[in-house]
């Protein structure tokens, strides 16, 4: 009997595993089928999403007056930078009341999740390289080749869409997406991406069959983009979380949407449609939370306060990023304030601005930074170096051969967040940018006060002036505040 149970026992072990086995392959099973069921619902929605679209573009667009374009803002700065004399008997510290801060219009709302659409198994994918700002992308373009827009009417226009939608469009949308998030690139920068994506592809002598790639490829990834028709032209419109300068715009329903490249004395007349595509959610953000990963193009110079320092940095940036800032669009100078240094110009810049500050109090190291950005540039106002206003993003600095009061301020209020760990902000008087800086000890100068705390200002431009030093002129003045 004891056998008999035990060989019975040694049965239901060697089973066991089999029905676990054979319970695993049923969950598997049921699952895969929840997640094809799951695709299938999707892609029956999206399919009606598309096609409700395409016909949507089809009907007659309606005519608005474009806005006037936003000038872009300028600050009458002097040819000069002003000179710190130290001879001067120091007076006494002063107060300088900023204004109240502005209140943002409208909330910004929090980008929405967006699905995008996965290539399915099995799919054949050929994939081309698009060089972007000197990096090789590769991309499944198969499904431009002999594309083109029939004209620019809505029938054209509605039938090119439902044209690429009933095509395998899956792996470019898909290929752009895991691209933008590869190479760190920002929404205006996934922007210009589908941009030269049409340049490639089409030629830059078809400009309307690009804009209606990026609105395809935009709209696919779920930001708010569409086209309009200016003379007999195709204009992509984007609807940004931020101001573009000098560019005019359509307010839809409380949104603005820019006019890319517009040309000079084009009609204001713009024809387009009221409905957005159903997965167009989000607004393109021109800020930065990383910088783009770019090929290296190196561009390296020595700077120093002067000839005879010790303090002679040599330093590195991508030449590449250069050409990239270069195109970007005009917008406010907290957006460049808030783009981060390279990781090239970092390490080549930190190390030896952290030797010559070591072992240094706050006051001193402070007075060593600022000394550094007053006398190692240039000055140049942005008239005379680019014969328009355009505030630097830090690596531009190094780049240029000059740089102006802005320029200075973001670059001096970045070095002491990242080298001391204090806070900085901007003040942006009508015709001037300096910092102000709250420091841990108390340091006697000029001031304004924020949140309770006391900022000492802080003058890059002020050229041989120590920390807490303002301009005579602009004691008196209150500035914005730009955190």
């Amino acid at each position: 009997m004891g056998k008999y149970l035990l060989s019975i026992a040694f049965a239901i072990l060697f089973l066991f595993p089999s029905v676990v086995l054979g319970q695993e392959s049923d969950y598997e099973k049921e699952f895969e089928a929840f997640k094809k069921k799951q695709q299938n619902e999707f892609n029956d929605f999206k399919n009606k999403a598309d096609e409700e679209f395409a016909a949507f573009l089809k009907e007659t667009w309606q005519k608005f007056e474009a806005s006037k374009a936003e000038p872009v803002p300028t600050r009458p700065e002097p040819v000069k930078p002003t000179s710190f004399d130290k001879k001067k008997p120091a007076p006494a510290p002063v107060e300088v009341k900023p204004v109240a801060p502005k209140t943002p219009e409208v909330e910004t709302p929090a980008p929405v999740p967006v699905d995008i659409p996965a290539i399915a198994p099995g799919t054949k994918v050929e994939r081309a390289s698009v060089t972007f700002y000197g990096t090789p992308m590769n991309v499944a373009t198969d499904l431009l080749n002999g594309f083109a827009l029939a004209g620019t009417d809505e029938k054209a226009v509605g039938d090119a869409w439902a044209k690429l939608c009933k095509a395998e469009f899956e792996p470019l949308v898909n290929d752009c997406a895991r691209l933008k998030k590869e190479h760190a690139l920002n929404d205006w920068g996934f922007l210009m991406f589908t941009k030269q994506l049409g340049v490639q592809a089409f030629g830059a002598g078809r400009p309307d069959d690009i804009a209606f790639l990026q609105m395809f490829l935009l709209n696919q990834c779920g930001y708010k983009a569409r086209l309009a028709k200016v003379g007999d032209r195709l204009k992509l419109l984007v609807a940004t979380e931020s101001t573009v300068y000098g560019t005019p715009y359509l307010n839809m329903n409380g949104v603005k949407y820019y006019v890319c490249e517009p040309a000079k004395n084009e009609s204001k007349n713009v024809y387009t449609y009221k409905q957005d595509f159903a997965n167009a959610k989000n607004l393109v953000s021109l800020s930065f939370a990383t910088l783009p990963a770019f090929a290296m193009d190196e561009f390296t110079e020595t700077v120093s306060p002067s000839a005879k320092s010790a303090l002679k940095v040599n330093t590195v940036v991508n030449k590449n990023l250069i050409d990239f800032y270069k195109d970007y669009p005009q917008c406010d100078v907290a957006i460049h304030y808030h783009a981060p240094m390279s990781k090239e110009l970092k390490a080549s810049l930190y190390p030896q601005l952290q030797a010559a500050i070591k072992g240094k109090s706050q006051k001193d190291a402070a007075n060593i930074l600022i000394d550094f950005v007053q006398n190692s540039f240039k000055y140049l106002t942005d008239g005379e170096q680019f014969g328009y206003e355009k505030p630097n993003f830090m690596d531009e600095n190094f780049f240029y051969p000059a740089c102006d009061c802005e320029d200075r301020a973001i670059l001096f209020s970045n070095l002491v967040k990242d080298l001391l760990g204090l806070d900085a902000v901007l003040l942006d008087y009508p015709n001037h940018i300096a910092s102000a800086v709250c420091f841990g000890e108390d340091i006697a100068g000029d001031y304004v006060r924020l949140d309770g705390k006391k900022y000492l200002i802080c003058d890059p431009t002020y050229i041989g002036a120590p920390i807490g030093r303002c301009m005579d002129r602009f004691k008196a003045v209150s500035p914005e505040i730009i955190r």
